[in-house]
């Protein structure tokens, strides 16, 4: 597999997903944190490690699901 063209390939999905997320006013936040899952999934597949690919739990938000998870 070639992990560059992947990670650029997931990135630009991400970007398109968030875009679009305004259209969905609705699920918006759940739209954005999808596309940062998939900007996560990129990092770990140029060898990033896992806690450095989500980054910190203030990034997504102590409130949201996923800081919270990040957090315990």
């Amino acid at each position: 597999m070639d992990k560059k063209t992947m990670a650029i390939f997931l990135r630009e999905r991400a970007s398109i997903m968030n875009d679009n997320a305004s259209e969905f006013d609705q699920n918006r936040a759940e739209i954005q944190d999808n596309a940062e899952l998939i900007n996560v999934l990129a990092r770990i597949i140029e060898g990033k490690p896992i806690e450095i690919a989500f980054g910190a739990p203030g990034d997504w938000g102590y409130s949201n699901p996923i800081g919270k998870i990040l957090a315990s």
